[in-house]
């Protein structure tokens, strides 16, 4: 593997950590991305070096996609520059100056040209809503903070995110307010539910917002109910599928809430679909049960009296045509031909699409698509 280049654009031969840094963007990150940033600035007055995603996966005994996602995260956050190869491998990555993120942003800085990141193999789940926060004025921001007592909601959500809020985070939070209609109660549950169940990215909070106000949700209490139905629900797909000692991806909730909200299926039906998963491709598959559901769906399933007579319909149909092929088992073959030997005279296997699926899912988590 080639080795990556490594630039910086802060003073070399010393590893630096800038008060900006430490402000604003240590306590938003987990320990692992912090590792991946730190050991960056050491070797980053060193060119010489060899680093590949490899060899720092294992320094810190981690996987390469462990890596990369670690360094995606920092290029979120603008303090990287990441570039790529044809082939999806990273060839140059330049740190970037640190400055508090409600600074604006620096002026271009010079260096490697930077393509962007290729498109993984993955099925994301769509984004919730086609909403765009605002561009708010500092004006805006200063008359909510001093005419809607909105310097004590930041107050507290700081308190809550345990670092300062940037222009950005204000200007989603008084998107809150003023577009989705959210009172500032409501908003400061949203934060303490999000982070209290291990969620503190403001995109993810933001797709929370938006799924509670298309929901209706109006109230502290409405609030609390639905997230408590909600979790329940969380709860229930985690059993069925073996989820134990973590808490479910963005992608793996917005699922589960496309089951619920869009497809309007209860926990008993969305369970039962994770449970045939299981049974069948043998792996916690949402993509799977995504498959199942929407055929539910299709067929206008409510309850799970409805699967039930969709399986029994299947399974006649199945019966049915097993018995017309034992009925007819011979084949005239035409003159001049020899007839078919014993190796060809056999009823061919009817597929159905659960069989093709099941096939491509062991592949995909065998890492084999071919």
């Amino acid at each position: 593997m080639k080795s990556i280049q490594l630039h910086t654009d802060m003073p070399r031969n010393i590893t630096m950590i800038p008060n900006e840094f430490l402000d604003h963007y240590m306590s938003g990150a987990n320990g692992e991305f912090l590792k991946i940033y730190l050991y960056l600035l050491r070797w980053a007055g060193f060119p010489e070096a060899e680093i590949t995603t490899s060899s720092i996966a294992d320094f810190f005994n981690m996987t390469e996609n462990d890596v990369k996602r670690a360094l995606r995260f920092w290029e979120q956050e603008r303090l990287l520059r990441i570039a790529w190869d044809p082939t999806g491998n990273i060839t140059d990555i330049c740190l970037r100056p640190v400055t508090a993120p409600y600074a604006g942003e620096p002026a271009p800085i010079q260096g490697p040209k930077i393509s962007p990141a290729p498109e993984e193999n993955v099925h994301m789940a769509p984004e919730k809503g086609a909403y765009e926060v605002p561009s708010y004025s500092v004006n805006d921001l200063q008359s909510f903070m001093e005419n809607e007592s909105g310097d004590q909601l930041f107050f507290i959500i700081q308190q809550y995110t345990g670092k300062p809020l940037n222009q950005k985070d204000m200007n989603t939070i008084l998107f809150f307010y003023n577009e989705l209609g959210m009172s500032q109660d409501l908003i400061e549950y949203l934060f303490e539910y999000c982070i209290s169940n291990g969620h503190r990215r403001m995109n993810y909070i933001q797709a929370v917002a938006i799924g509670w106000s298309e929901a209706g949700i109006k109230t502290v209490e409405n609030a609390k109910s639905y997230c408590a139905s909600f979790n329940q629900l969380n709860a229930s797909v985690m059993n069925a599928f073996g989820i134990k000692g973590r808490y479910l991806t963005e992608d793996e909730l917005c699922f589960i809430r496309r089951w619920n909200q869009e497809y309007h299926f209860s926990q008993e039906l969305i369970t039962e679909a994770c449970k045939r998963t299981i049974l069948t491709a043998h792996t916690a598959s949402f993509q799977y049960s995504e498959k199942i559901l929407r055929g539910w769906r299709d067929n206008q399933v409510k309850t799970l009296d409805d699967v039930h007579r969709l399986d029994d319909a299947f399974d006649k149909a199945k019966a049915a045509k097993q018995r017309q092929s034992q009925e007819n088992p011979t084949v005239k073959t035409p003159a001049g031909k020899k007839p078919a030997s014993r190796f060809h005279n056999f009823n061919q296997r009817t597929y159905d699409y659960s069989d093709m699926e099941v096939e491509f899912v062991h592949k995909l988590y065998s890492g084999n698509t071919q």
